[in-house]
């Protein structure tokens, strides 16, 4: 008492109570200091740094359920995962986990957000079209009312249906030539191949390997590996051949826009799909799907943002004048109003902005 501390004093709760040189002035303060605290600033400052992080990530946590969840960049973040984990196949630790984890990541997102999960298959510049593919069944599935295990069957093997080839698909992406005969029967066989890794990774649901082998299997026969026809093949199995067949004719062509690719199955130029299959995929895709562009009466480019009540009026956001610059920010448009109906599908390149300006239109928020 009466002398300069040699050390600080703590709490034992890490809240600092005097500072080394600090003065203990009376008999009561000493004793007080004796039963409450102590000077083991080591301790207390391994104590006092952990709390800290507990303290931040508690915040993070918090800050998450607040902020503005986004589903066109979560699905960018997927993508990659789904890529690196395809790309590397057998030897991904806990291969059949991952693929699983990932499928119920994107039920939920599509769960959440139709629309905008709808606008990332147009939207969203990933390379990743199995995860594209995923996109479209779990919609899908969505929409038929598909019970829980088989729904998630489904989106696992969209997701895997490749991984046989994942180096192929790869190489072809920037190969001029056509494939070598080696390359055609690599393709052939990975319908039987991929089901084989998947097996050898633990995966033991049947309907997705069944889904991974016949997925390229066609109703008049003509599909690989088995030739199998019409009553032969699982119509989850069909449903996801037209999901990958969309898909791939949606970003095969720039010039192609998603309103013709639609307008092509519909008249039953993309191979023999059963009616009802087709009926589907027209109602949950629209005539004018989000993440597509389309020119107004307004003489407007506009982005569609969600599907309307009825196919020809959608929700959209209007980004310039046809012969204009982009606006500093879109207006959203009523296209039910004669002012601002939809006149016609436009190219993406229309637009004359970039994808990412436009992902905030499809952010919402968490709870």
């Amino acid at each position: 008492m009466g002398e300069q501390l040699p050390v600080d004093v703590y709490a034992k709760n890490g809240f600092l109570l005097l500072k080394k040189g600090h003065y203990v002035l009376t008999p009561e303060q000493r004793e007080r200091l004796m039963d409450v605290a102590h000077g083991d600033a080591e301790e207390v400052a391994v104590r006092l740094e952990r709390e800290r992080l507990d303290r931040a990530a508690q915040r993070e946590r918090e800050a998450a359920t607040m902020t503005p969840k986004n589903p066109l960049v979560e699905v960018g973040f997927m993508a990659g995962r789904l890529e690196a984990v395809l790309l590397h196949g057998l030897s991904v630790p806990g291969l059949a986990g991952r693929l699983e984890e990932m499928a119920e990541e994107l039920l939920q997102l599509t769960q959440r957000f139709r629309d905008g999960m709808l606008a990332s298959l147009f939207l969203v510049p990933v390379k990743s079209h199995s995860l594209k593919v995923a996109t479209l069944v779990a919609l899908l599935g969505r929409r038929q009312g598909l019970e829980p295990q088989r729904l998630h069957s489904l989106v696992c093997a969209a997701m895997s249906m490749n991984v046989a080839i994942s180096q192929l698909l790869n190489q072809l992406g920037s190969q001029r030539q056509p494939m070598s005969l080696s390359q055609q029967e690599e393709m052939l066989a990975h319908p039987v191949l991929g089901s084989a890794i998947l097996r050898e990774a633990g995966v033991a649901d049947e309907h997705w390997h069944m889904l991974v082998q016949t997925h390229h299997e066609q109703d008049d026969g003509l599909g690989y590996p088995a030739g199998l026809r019409a009553d032969e093949i699982h119509p989850d199995a069909r449903l996801l051949a037209l999901a990958d067949l969309l898909c791939e004719r949606f970003h095969s062509d720039a010039a192609v826009l998603p309103a013709q690719v639609m307008a092509s199955l519909f008249r039953g130029e993309l191979g023999p799909f059963a009616p009802a299959l087709v009926s589907l995929m027209i109602k949950e895709m629209g005539i004018y799907p989000p993440g597509s562009f389309v020119r107004l009466a307004s003489n407007e480019i506009a982005v569609v943002t969600h599907s309307g009540d009825k196919a020809n009026q959608p929700r959209a956001a209007a980004l310039r004048k046809v012969d204009g610059p982009p606006y500093a920010d879109v207006l959203l448009r009523d296209t039910r109003q004669g002012a601002y109906r939809v006149l016609e599908p436009v190219a993406a390149a229309t637009a004359a902005v970039n994808p990412a300006y436009l992902t905030r239109l499809w952010t919402s928020r968490l709870g």
